[in-house]
């Protein structure tokens, strides 16, 4: 047989440490012999030729791309930058907000659920007056925390979906500057119909007001709960618009319990119940739409 068709290919993983085969395996795709190698004539070729039979040639195929085109435009004139900041945080405001409702719900499932009867119906109110001073009760601390913290990362998500966020403040800072204005906002507010309870004599029918605001912030937050983890994990502008939709209708059926209660109590003039409204109920929500629409 002629040796110069014997062909070899380098394999730097075997191990030999004889010099068998020098560190190549004959009859391979390659035609580079090794320079000494006195054992040709003891090979068997046809061995390597079933074992390592050469590679198929690779055939280019031509197919219909899935690509076409459009008529679509860009938005933006450049690329815009990527502010992705971290909201691992409201995780654990969930977290706990459940927490709270599972301590609610064991200690005080009763005071729990006059308060969710007395939105539905006016006449529980009394009864809930009767069975307690519920500005005063723990439960309060827990609903009105729960109020405040799921109102304050809606109103962030609202923000953020529409992209009226300051670039210099991050998700935590924007939700705590929420957090804080709606708790003023609360405290300025009730101490404002206090305020004017005395003024015009009518303690009462104030303290009735300030009472009925209280049992509907703690239900805007139990209903806005499910809404805002909903709207967080699935990204979904529906579900805001949704709760948007609610809270909406609670303030405006609020205003019309108000209304009512006014209305029936005799001793309460309906110019304070219209000053009332216009100035804590209608004059804020102007102000929050003025600023809003600056953006």
């Amino acid at each position: 047989m002629n040796d110069s068709i014997i062909r070899y290919q380098y394999n730097p993983m075997l191990t030999d440490t004889v010099g068998f085969f020098d560190y190549c395996i004959p009859l391979t795709n390659e035609r580079f012999p090794p320079a000494a190698d006195s054992l040709k004539k003891y090979y068997d070729f046809s061995v390597y030729n079933y074992i390592t039979p050469p590679p198929p040639q690779k055939q280019f195929l031509q197919t219909t791309s899935v690509f076409k085109p459009h008529n679509l435009e860009p938005k933006h004139p450049g690329p815009l930058a990527i502010n992705q900041q971290p909201d691992d945080w409201i995780t654990i405001v969930f977290l706990l907000c459940f927490f709270i409702f599972a301590w609610i719900q064991t200690s005080y499932s009763k005071r729990l659920n006059q308060i969710l009867h007395a939105v539905a119906r006016p006449h529980f109110v009394n009864q809930l007056e009767r069975d307690g001073n519920l500005f005063k009760e723990r439960i309060t601390i827990g609903l009105g925390f729960n109020y405040y913290v799921v109102s304050s990362i809606f109103v962030y998500l609202i923000f953020k979906e529409f992209g009226f966020i300051p670039a210099e403040l991050n998700s935590l800072t924007f939700t705590g500057l929420v957090f804080t204005g709606l708790f003023l906002f609360q405290l300025l507010k009730s101490l404002a119909i206090q305020f004017s309870g005395i003024i015009f004599d009518t303690t009462e029918p104030a303290r009735q007001y300030q009472l009925i605001i209280l049992i509907f912030n703690y239900i805007i937050g139990i209903v806005l709960l499910p809404v805002v983890i909903i709207a967080f994990y699935w990204n979904s502008l529906n579900i805001l618009i949704a709760g948007v939709i609610i809270v909406s209708l609670l303030i405006i059926y609020r205003m019309l319990r108000s209304i009512l209660t006014g209305h029936e109590n005799k001793s309460y003039n309906l110019f304070y119940l219209f000053l009332y409204l216009c100035t804590l109920e209608i004059l804020p929500l102007l102000v929050i739409f003025k600023v809003i629409s600056k953006f």
